[in-house]
Formats: structure tokens, C-alpha cells, sequence
């Protein structure tokens, strides 16, 4: 067992791309030149003293554009992992939780998913298959611990609020005799009217990376 998660072609995995001050500076501009008023509308993020207070699954996230900066509420500062702050900075920027519908959808549903989420871009769910294929109840109580709901769907289903009204549901089938088992993702219907899909893959990678190394301690 690796000692901790891994996705084929994550950009984690190459050192140019692995923590909060690789991302690209342009959007740390942006979001500092953005208009606090029309940040906190659109995405419900709270902003106060030069800082947005962003919530994600089961905690918050503390962004100061000013300085780069992204952690933790509530913890001792510690940098983030690249893609969880690409994620949050795309939401503070592009994100519209008035918006999103309630209808969730695969991710090859949205325009240009079916070509876009194969190969390199391939959904993230090999992992949760591999841990959670036969450990129903495992998978319930972890995700409980990170904020899900459960839902009646599949073997076990689960709702995370990731960030203010974009929910990713993560649906269970365990394996068996003579099945594998699968799991299967969704988002927001629409959700690449305002989010590249790239955006979206990195989202799906940061949550299910919380899910497995939550049941890997659980």
C-alpha cells in the first residue's frame, strides 16, 4: 500500500506543480484586484481583512490574495497542496453559487467531458474503488467525518459540499464474486459555464484525495 495518495498524471506528481505557490501568479493578481463586494455575492465567501474565508467540505479555507496565501482555519499555517488552491482561487474568481443548479451529472456529461476526462485527465476513482470496494460502512463513517450526507444511491452514496453549493456526490457499488466494484462521480449540471474542465478535474482530485486518506487513518 503507498503511503499516500496518487493519481497517474496528477499534476502533484510533477515538482513544478505540487504546492500553493506554484500556481500562477496571474490568478493571485486577479483575485487581489477583485471586488470583495462581488467576490462574497457570487461565491458566499466571507472577506475580512484583506482575506476570504472560503468553505470546503468540513472546514474553512483562509485565502489572502495579497500575499498568496492559502490555509486553514483554525490550524497552524501550513501551505497547501497545488490543486486545492488552484481549485479555491477559480472558484473565488469564476465561481457563481447562486448559479449552479441542483441537478447533479457525470463530469462526461458536461460539454467536451466525454473527450476531456480519459486518458491523463481519467476520473479519480480507481483509489476509492481499491479502498472502499468492500468497506461500505468504512466509507460512510469517513465521509460523515468530512462533511457528507448520505444519500440513497448505489450500495452507499455520499453528498460533499466542496465549496459553497458545488456538490460532489460520490456514488458506491461494492465489488463482489463477480463484479469489481465502481465508483462513480458527479457534479453540478453546467457546471463548465463558468469553470474550464480542467478546473473541475482538480476539484474531483482534492475531494476524493481527502476521502481516501481519511479512510486510510479511519
Amino acid at each position: 500500500m503507498k503511503k499516500d495518495y496518487d493519481i497517474i498524471a496528477d499534476p502533484e506528481a510533477n515538482i513544478l506543480y505540487q504546492r500553493c505557490r506554484d500556481v500562477d501568479e496571474a490568478l493571485w493578481a486577479a483575485l487581489a484586484a477583485a471586488d470583495p463586494s462581488e467576490v462574497s455575492r457570487r461565491t458566499t465567501a466571507r472577506h475580512r481583512e484583506g482575506a476570504y474565508e472560503l468553505p470546503f467540505l468540513n472546514r474553512i479555507l483562509v485565502v489572502q490574495p495579497a500575499r498568496r496565501q492559502l490555509w486553514v482555519a483554525g490550524q497552524p499555517p501550513q501551505e497547501q497542496e497545488f490543486q486545492l488552491c488552484l481549485a479555491a482561487l477559480l472558484f473565488l474568481l469564476k465561481g457563481d453559487a447562486t448559479q449552479l443548479p441542483s441537478r447533479q451529472v457525470s463530469p462526461k456529461e458536461l460539454k467536451g467531458g466525454v473527450l476531456f476526462f480519459q486518458g491523463p485527465h481519467a476520473l479519480p476513482t480507481s483509489r476509492l474503488e481499491e479502498r472502499f470496494g468492500t468497506q461500505r460502512e468504512l466509507f460512510l463513517r469517513v465521509g460523515r467525518s468530512l462533511g457528507g450526507t448520505e444519500v440513497a444511491q448505489g450500495d452507499a452514496a455520499l453528498v460533499f459540499t466542496a465549496f459553497p453549493n458545488l456538490s460532489v456526490e460520490v456514488i458506491l457499488w461494492l465489488g463482489d464474486e463477480e463484479f469489481p466494484p465502481q465508483v462513480i462521480l458527479t457534479v453540478p449540471a453546467a457546471l463548465e459555464r463558468f469553470w474550464a474542465l480542467d478546473a473541475v478535474w482538480a476539484l474531483l482530485n482534492v475531494v476524493t484525495r481527502e476521502l481516501w486518506r481519511a479512510g486510510e487513518t479511519g
